[in-house]
């Protein structure tokens, strides 16, 4: 049973593909938060090759911690998604919570309750999770897998806190990489009912023509890897194209009340944006600077690469904060970059709304070629 004193009297915002409540005595809604989670939803959908209009009824979301606290109980979470009622709900103390998000899309396949295999959605749904929009490290594959029986006795569990969401991970991320997102769209519809390791072997054999011992195989082959990031497959982001002058990112006069920021907290607000480098890869000093009368506190960029594949090679994001230490800061060590990247400036959400964003300057490092030749 859920209990919410307050739920009748929570503000809604109606999106393209979301009815979107919060708690508005705890927390400002900033204007980017309700488009980023419709773009998140086109995101996934358009990844498999289904349009908007095929996204169904729409997910009914509620940023509100006492209500995610009563309707997540049972699972010991800080978010869920339910589909008792006529469209997907999602319960979360996280303004834009994609993991549930993506367990309320048309691959997530709904509640363990409803005996889809657990497994299935939490592979689903943590191949989705994004570090960009969320601060959150990227799953990495596993270098190795689970035996054949493993896997059958995974796809048998029917609660998802008794699961390894990292070799669920793997094993979604390793049919993913190999088929390819056309027919994985093929194998999410053959999905539908699934309630056993059988079934879901008969959707292996009907769609890429394997079975269940053959697809662990291909979970067991992947060395470690990261893919990309959801976000990376957002269009019309901000991008900035570095061309051999430092590259300045820089995002003046930001309001919580504007498209472009979005709630990572009750506190903190975000603004996304892409970067594109060279294809060599590059070594930047990278350089944070507050304007004058800004308190520094943990004012952060962070960058997530777009590879386009499975990237097998260290793949954590960079992240880089302007510490107590004063108004500015310099990486200690160079980043090296290459193509092309998605991330987010964050800070604080002052009392008036108003957001100051670090302004980000790449400046690539000196070396024996840029020194001037004797005469």
């Amino acid at each position: 049973m859920l209990v919410c004193s307050h739920c009748t009297e929570l503000p809604t915002e109606v999106g393209e593909h979301v009815i979107y409540h919060w708690d508005d005595s705890e927390a400002r809604l900033c204007g980017g938060t309700v488009p980023t989670v419709d773009r998140f939803l086109e995101a996934v959908g358009g990844y498999y090759g289904w349009s908007p209009d095929d996204l169904g009824p729409g997910v009914e979301y509620f940023w509100d911690e006492e209500l995610a606290l009563s309707a997540c109980s049972w699972l010991g979470a800080s978010g869920c998604e339910s589909r008792v009622l006529v469209r997907p709900h999602v319960f979360s103390k996280h303004p834009v919570d994609t993991h549930e998000l993506a367990h309320a899309t048309r691959g997530g396949h709904g509640r363990p309750a409803l005996r889809y295999p657990a497994f299935i959605n939490e592979a689903f749904a943590s191949r989705w999770g994004s570090s960009v929009i969320e601060i959150n490290v990227p799953f990495l594959t596993w270098p190795e897998f689970l035996s054949t029986a493993e896997l059958r006795a995974a796809l048998e569990v029917n609660d998802a806190t008794k699961l390894d969401y990292g070799l669920a991970f793997t094993w979604w991320v390793a049919l993913e990489t190999t088929y390819g997102p056309a027919q994985m769209a093929d194998f999410i519809l053959e999905l539908d009912g699934a309630t056993t390791a059988d079934d879901v072997e008969r959707a292996t054999r009907r769609v890429f023509d394997i079975s269940l011992a053959e697809s662990a195989a291909l979970a067991e082959s992947l060395p470690e890897a990261a893919i990309d990031d959801p976000v990376c497959e957002f269009e019309g982001l901000p991008t900035f194209t570095w061309t051999g002058p430092p590259l300045v990112l820089e995002h003046s006069d930001a309001h919580c009340d504007d498209r472009d920021i979005v709630n990572m907290g009750p506190h903190r607000g975000s603004w996304m944006f892409a970067l594109e480098f060279s294809d060599t890869w590059t070594p930047f000093y990278v350089t944070l600077t507050l304007p004058p009368g800004v308190e520094p506190f943990g004012q952060t960029i962070f960058l997530e690469g777009c590879a386009g594949e499975l990237e097998f090679a260290d793949r954590l994001p960079y992240v880089a904060s302007v510490g107590a230490g004063g108004p500015s800061g310099t990486s200690r060590w160079p980043w090296h970059l290459r193509g092309r990247y998605v991330g987010h400036l964050v800070s604080f959400i002052d009392p008036d709304g108003a957001v100051v964003l670090p302004r980000v300057a790449f400046e690539r490092v000196r070396d024996d070629a840029d020194r001037p030749t004797q005469p």
